[in-house]
């Protein structure tokens, strides 16, 4: 895409306003806004785009604009997604100077409804706020000829999020001069295999239809080898479309296979978790079906997460960072819906490693090509999603995994091989049908007579895919699942360069999409896991301990609400209890009027009153002094306080929803 540039976004907060998220935290507020890992607010990409195109669409409209110039910069309805010149690129909006408390970003608003002038009953709900005067920042990627149309579209844009008719959501946006994008060179001449890395800059949108049910969307757990070469496809069909033409066959066909692009740890290659193992509810038992035949009684498949690096004794497993989100279907034709749905996605902030195997290495360079400092995968990526910087690219003798589990020219190879899937996989019978593993066929590649599956530990998923060319769905087809691991039996050993071979090349359909990698795990390493050991994802760049300790005060608020609801305290006794621990934070943690109302329900009302009121007391004195059961740790007289609070708040709301329910 030639004459590409980049605005840099900036977004100011007039007012209050509210990124609602979709969603309500129990014992929290009822309208949640949109948090990041670390606690912070952010405007989600595809929220930022409706807002521009309600901003560009009213812009044309008032300057006698072709309506033509919306759909070409943000697609319409039934639009598949392609790729060309002018489709913008957006990013989230991100907070530009955020502060070291996350909590400092919000403020908290407090509604009820009306009905004959008197608040209805039941109707109290709480709705957190961000803050005015922050600052969002974010990036639109679009054609350099569309930059004043763009820029006069962000500058009217006056109000984001929601309740804007209360007065929330004022902002002030603008887009700072462009700068132009430069294409470096991918600077790999020839190679047989191309490594690369991917860093996630925003969340991607991988959706996996095979999980997904109803209103909602499940993702991948790593980008799919077919997302990459549609995207390199797309680039060199319109940047070098000679080029692309006359390699086609080459690119596409079968001959170029574009692996799985997988969440890595470290620098230990990534595999696939092996399927086989099992484990006791402790998790302290640990056995493989595949070494032994069997397993003994009353054990699970062990979780193992999605990938895995093997390590001496040790199956060290993780899988990606994944998060979801409430969205809504929007349909600019006749039709108005507003179904919401939710979608699942990969996290920003997380390295992905991809490989790409060529028989052909005079098309690397052209290949790497495709791979600039910047690139954009998955779907929605013109909504928000799937931006993805180049950390690494360069030529490789093949995956790192190959070399590091796989047999090499010192290896000892027997008539016993342990095959895994790496990518999911099936081969094609006599008659063109699916059968999984094609036992002749294998044996035949591998030249070793006779091949025979000694036992096995599989699961087996419908994988589809969608043909761009045609418009329309490939028919799904029964594969293998990744993780897969097959224990053969050969009629005489495999030669080295015929196992490589086989390994190199994968076996079954849509190779070139990345299905039907295998390898062959070299059996001393299998044989001897004994246990496993979970890896952690790296740490973000700021603490997450105040998002957690937040998590921890709304967990506290939910298991104690009981504690009011069965002193049978009414609405104005809870109320007064809630106002006094408002005003005692407001006198930095003074108690003294809070205590003598506690004391005087306690004694100064009579025995009865005394008796029903003591549990509340003793309740409320132990979470002052921090000694109450549970007290998530660390937390000032003012926090505590804001505790209480939050608990009458939250158990008069509930009450009321009970009631309401009745």
């Amino acid at each position: 895409m030639s004459g590409r540039v980049t605005l840099k976004i900036t977004m100011e907060l007039l007012s209050d306003a509210i990124f609602g998220s979709g969603y309500s935290i129990p014992g929290g507020e009822d309208v949640a806004v949109c948090r990041d890992t670390e606690g912070y607010p952010y405007l989600k990409g595809s929220t930022f785009k409706g807002l521009l195109r309600e901003s560009l669409e009213n812009w044309l409209s008032w300057t006698g604009g072709a309506e033509a110039e919306l759909n070409a910069l943000l697609g319409e309805s039934g639009w598949d997604g392609a790729e060309d010149g002018r489709k913008l690129h957006l990013t989230e909006l991100r907070l530009l100077d955020a502060p070291a408390d996350p909590e400092s970003c919000y403020s908290e608003r407090t509604f009820t409804a009306l009905e004959d002038g008197i608040v209805k009953e039941g109707t109290l709900r709480t709705a957190a706020c961000v803050r005015a005067g922050l600052c969002f920042g974010g990036e639109i990627e679009c054609g350099e000829a569309d930059v004043p149309l763009l820029r006069d579209a962000l500058r009217n844009i006056k109000w984001a999020g929601t309740m804007r008719s209360r007065g929330f959501g004022r902002v002030r946006v603008a887009g700072t001069p462009a700068e132009r994008q430069t294409r470096k060179p991918g600077g790999i001449s020839s190679a047989f295999c191309i490594r690369y890395r991917l860093y996630t800059e925003s969340p991607v949108l991988i959706t996996d239809l095979s999980r997904s049910r109803g209103n909602g969307m499940e993702t991948r757990s790593c980008i799919p080898g077919s997302a990459v070469r549609g995207m390199v496809a797309g680039y060199l069909a319109a940047n070098a479309p000679d080029w692309f033409s006359e390699n086609r066959a080459a690119l596409l066909g079968g001959k170029t296979r574009f692996l799985d692009v997988v969440p890595i740890r470290g620098e230990q290659p990534a595999i696939p978790s092996l399927m086989g193992f099992y484990e006791d509810k402790e998790e302290t038992k640990f056995e493989t079906l595949l070494r032994d035949g069997s397993f003994s009684p009353g054990l699970k498949r062990a979780k193992l997460g999605a990938f895995c690096a093997l390590d001496g004794d040790t199956v060290r497993f993780w899988s990606a960072s994944s998060a979801g989100a409430t969205r809504i279907g929007l349909d600019h034709g006749e039709e108005y819906s507003t179904e919401m749905f939710q979608t699942r996605y990969l996290e920003a902030g997380q390295t992905l490693e991809g490989y790409i195997l060529l028989d052909d290495p005079a098309l690397a360079e052209q290949i790497s090509l495709a791979f600039p400092s910047t690139v954009w995968l998955g779907a929605d990526r013109f909504s928000g999603f799937g931006k993805c910087a180049v950390t690494l690219l360069e030529a490789a003798e093949g995956p790192d995994w190959a070399e590091a589990y796989g047999y090499q020219a010192q290896s000892q190879i027997g008539t016993e091989l342990y095959l895994l899937a790496v990518s999911p996989f099936t081969m094609l019978d006599a008659g063109g049908s699916p059968c999984g593993l094609d036992e002749i066929a294998l044996a035949r590649a591998l030249g070793v007579g006779t091949l025979t599956v000694e036992v096995c530990s599989t699961a087996v998923t419908e994988f589809g895919g969608y043909n761009r060319t045609w418009k329309c769905r490939v028919p799904a087809a029964q594969m293998y699942e990744r993780g897969s691991v097959f224990h053969l039996r050969c009629g005489r050993p495999p030669a080295l360069e015929r196992l490589l071979a086989v390994q190199r090349e994968g076996i079954g359909i849509r190779r070139s999409e990345g299905f039907g990698q295998v390898l062959f795990l070299r059996p001393e390493l299998l044989e001897g896991l004994k246990r496993k050991e979970a890896v952690k994802a790296e740490a973000p760049a700021r603490s997450n301990r105040v998002s957690d300790l937040r998590r921890q005060k709304y967990q506290w608020v939910m298991e104690q609400a009981d504690k009011l609801r069965k002193a049978k305290l009414s609405p104005s006794q809870i109320g007064t209890l809630q106002s006094l621990c408002e005003k005692a934070i407001r006198r930095d943690g003074e108690l003294t009027e809070l205590y003598a109302w506690l004391e005087k329900n306690l004694s100064g009302r009579g025995v009865a009153h005394g008796e029903r009121f003591a549990a509340t007391v003793g309740f409320v004195r132990a979470v002052l002094d921090g000694s109450a059961e549970k007290l998530p740790p660390s937390l000032d007289i003012k926090d505590r306080l804001d505790l209480l609070c939050r608990l009458c708040d939250y158990s008069r709301r509930s009450e009321g929803k009970e009631a309401k329910a009745e």
